[in-house]
């Protein structure tokens, strides 16, 4: 009845809505059995079985009375807990004829109905057949003195680090190896636990596998075959191939040839590295940078080769590379011709890759290594399926979390929980009664025990403490020492940096007026950055401290902006050399589009070091930087045209100087900046900064633009010292007159197309007249950096914090 009432409950829900998916569900359901007799037959056919299929043949030989096994009272059977049906027919037959069942189990959880751990014996003990093999009565091991110590410590490393220090000391009080044991329900912990086994255990024996999917080669088998995805013709993507060059294994081969490729990517800034740069005479690198002209497997085996067989690779990585041979090989059987070269260019054969790597993450993770020792000596690392039927002395478990011990749910299944209950079949509480018992079996007879947890439960609030340890604590009777391991919390204070004017600094700062590869002079964003935090000044100009090379993808609002600021200066570059002068015209428009388009890829092909002369492939963010820097350069020039004529007087102009006198060490500064562009049209010079933002060409005076506020116009303060060191360098006619402004975005797609700075919303016709206090204010701004007696302090305007590369430091 209660089978049945199970199976309605499943069922139920298709007597109605039948959906398509209800109807392919029972469309599979209704070809499952014959499909598992044909299996079943064609594997007797040829003499194969599986463990299972074995177990059922035997049973049903002896449920039809064609068993003639001989001298079964011969036979022990000894330490069985949870059976199948195969088996409990197979032992009921060898019972009924002389043999004999020896269980290994304790009065604790055997008599108790609550726990879990008994249920399988106390179902056996009503047995009609298996039930007259128990004793009257089960030894009680479980509640004898023991030393129980539960120890909590902060993530899985450090419960391995925590086991090692506690074994350690021991050992040295007289714990035998030979009585001991750690048992890893997470055999991911495998590795931390060797490492962190004292130095004095000289023998020992681990008897679990490995799984493939923890080495690292795995990881470089991942690496592998997503570069081979993100090949594109000739070039691979940087992201994979600076993680290549970065495995430890290609860093064994050759750690200076790797780094200086490195260095190399980082330094051209390669997005796309070129085949031929990477595939050098260096053995490995020629083979994990090839074309896969023999197919993807014979490559990943190529490379594993290699790797195994190098000199400074250890003996244990030498097996991970054997194992992952043979994965391949047997990966090859099942695809056969399906594995064969395709073009690596083709999406969909990048499709077949992506599922190929689904495949082998899959079967990794199904492959263990497996570990031989000599059982009889040293100390014991198991998983927890190892410890039945063993006893020890000593007994350290760890990762009582549950999740781990015990783990979540059972594997998965095709057949619906409601099914595997009506009929019998292992579900998720045998899995828990299962290990609730090897638990509780591994302690029984201990005489140490220690038992330790992770403290740090994961973003989702799971993996506390185990149940089995809980029941332990709370129900046992036992004697147990707690014990957390933890770090006091101890915030540092955040103290505000201040950094003095020492010797040493006053000498950094000088070097600014020196002029560096780097630097020429103090610049306008130099200046900007001292007034927005003279401590930021002072950690990039003056301390050089750098942002680490990164390769730079992402398409954000500086690289737009570098684009167009290298389209327009190739633009008008070309345009003065052909016509050999200055002069800008109407006429020189008229192919303006295609111009634009052709000094596009010729922008893409500098920054990204491509190969000049072919065809730059936009993909991606780069499909929109392109469409934006075309559609901000045609209206740029479209404004030009409207303009013109006009006389181009710089462009991106470089080398403009001006040294002011101050009254401190050195006793003058120089102020350099690099101007985007100069014109003039009639009696008007303009200087003109790009911007593709849309940044406000208003301030309300000269004292604003050097008060350090929120919102301070940095924009206007940057192109009016750009006229100021236009003007020191090249000053203009009385009759001329000086306007800066920017072309941005507001100026290039809003209503006014008036250019020019405004000053209380009046528009500055000639700059001149306000340079007189602008160059004072600017004068006493740097006599302040350089006043030994004003130090380099953080900013009290939090909000200049937000986007600033040195906040870690600060802690802001």
């Amino acid at each position: 009845d209660q089978q049945r009432k199970f199976l309605l409950e499943f069922w139920e829900g298709f007597d109605e809505n039948l959906t398509n998916n209800k109807r392919r569900f029972l469309d599979v359901w209704g070809k499952l059995f014959n499909l598992y007799q044909t299996f079943r037959s064609q594997l007797e056919a040829e003499g194969l079985a599986y463990e299972g299929m074995v177990h059922r043949m035997v049973a049903e030989k002896i449920s039809s009375g064609r068993a003639t096994y001989q001298k079964p009272e011969q036979l022990k059977f000894v330490g069985f807990n949870a059976l199948t049906k195969a088996e409990e027919v197979i032992l009921s037959y060898f019972v009924d004829h002389g043999s004999q069942i020896i269980w290994d189990a304790d009065d604790y959880y055997v008599n108790n109905e609550r726990q879990e751990a008994g249920n399988f014996f106390r179902e056996y003990q009503k047995h009609k057949v298996l039930g007259k093999t128990f004793p009257t009565s089960f030894s009680s091991n479980f509640r004898k003195k023991k030393s129980v110590r539960v120890l909590g410590a902060a993530q899985p490393v450090g419960q391995a680090k925590l086991m090692g220090q506690i074994l350690e000391e021991e050992l040295k009080k007289g714990m035998i190896p030979e009585d001991t044991l750690i048992v890893l329900p997470d055999e991911k912990l495998l590795m931390p636990v060797l490492y962190g086994i004292p130095p004095t255990v000289d023998k020992l024996n681990v008897t679990m596998g490995y799984s493939l999917s923890n080495t690292s080669f795995f990881n470089l088998l991942e690496l592998l075959v997503e570069l081979q995805i993100g090949k594109r013709k000739d070039h691979f993507h940087h992201r994979q191939v600076l993680a290549i060059l970065s495995h430890p294994y290609v860093i064994a081969a050759d750690p200076v040839t790797a780094n200086s490729k490195r260095k190399e990517i980082l330094k051209h800034n390669w997005i796309h590295v070129p085949q031929s740069f990477l595939a050098t005479t260096l053995d490995i690198h020629r083979v994990v940078f090839d074309t896969m002209d023999e197919g993807l497997l014979a490559y990943l085996t190529l490379v594993i080769k290699e790797i195994g067989s190098l000199e400074s690779v250890m003996d244990l990585d030498k097996e991970y590379a054997f194992q992952f041979v043979k994965l391949i090989n047997r990966v090859q059987q099942v695809m056969g011709n399906s594995a064969q070269p395709v073009n690596s260019n083709d999406k969909e054969y990048r499709k077949s890759l992506k599922s190929f790597l689904r495949l082998v993450r899959q079967l990794v993770r199904l492959q263990k290594i497996p570990f031989s020792g000599e059982p009889l000596k040293g100390l014991q690392v198991m998983g927890v399926l190892e410890t039945r039927n063993l006893d020890f002395k000593n007994v350290f478990v760890l990762s009582l979390n549950e999740g781990a011990f015990p783990s979540f749910g059972g594997k998965g299944s095709y057949i619906p929980f409601n099914i595997r209950k009506a009929y019998g079949l292992p579900t998720t509480e045998h899995q828990d009664a299962i290990y609730a018992y090897l638990f509780y079996r591994v302690l029984q007879r201990a005489e140490n025990v220690f038992l330790f947890y992770n403290t740090e439960t994961d973003q989702l609030g799971q993996g506390e403490k185990s149940r089995y340890l809980q029941q332990l604590m709370f129900e046992s009777g036992l004697e147990i020492e707690p014990q957390v391991l933890h770090n006091p919390v101890k915030p540092t204070p955040v103290n505000p940096i201040i950094i003095k004017k020492t010797e040493t600094v006053l000498e950094a700062l000088a070097k600014l007026n020196t002029g560096t590869p780097r630097f020429q002079g103090i610049s306008p964003s130099a200046i900007n950055s001292y007034l927005e935090c003279r401590l930021k000044f002072y950690f990039r100009y003056v301390a050089r401290i750098h942002e680490p090379n990164e390769v730079e993808d992402d398409m954000d609002a500086r690289v737009l902006g570098n684009f167009v600021h290298k389209v327009m200066e190739k633009f008008y570059k070309n345009l003065a050399a052909k016509k050999r002068n200055n002069l800008v015209e109407s006429g020189d428009f008229v192919s303006a589009e295609s111009t634009i388009e052709k000094l596009m890829d010729e922008a893409f092909i500098d920054t990204y070091n491509l190969e000049p002369g072919k065809k730059v492939d936009y993909e991606g963010q780069s499909v929109v930087v392109r469409k934006m820097v075309k559609q901000f350069a045609s209206r740029i020039l479209e404004q030009d045209k409207r303009l013109a004529p006009f006389t181009i007087e710089a462009i991106e102009q470089e080398g403009l100087l001006h040294t002011m006198k101050i009254n401190h060490t050195p006793g003058f500064v120089v102020i350099g900046g690099k101007i985007d562009r100069v014109d003039r049209k009639e009696n008007m010079v303009r200087i003109v900064d790009y911007k593709t933002g849309g940044d406000s060409l208003e301030f309300a005076s000269i004292e604003a633009l050097f008060e350090r506020k929120p919102k301070r116009n940095k924009a206007a303060f940057q192109t009016l010292l750009y006229a100021f060191l236009f003007n020191s360098n090249r000053p203009i006619a009385d009759a001329d007159v000086l306007v800066p402004g920017l072309i941005d975005r507001n100026y290039l797609f809003g209503d006014s197309s008036d250019f020019g700075l405004t000053i209380k919303r009046e528009r500055i016709v000639d700059a001149r007249p306000l340079l007189v206090e602008f160059k004072e204010r600017l004068t006493s701004l740097l006599e302040e950096v350089f006043n030994p007696d004003k130090d380099f302090d953080q900013t009290t305007i939090t909000e200049n914090c937000k986007f600033c590369p040195y906040k870690n430091i600060c802690y802001r």
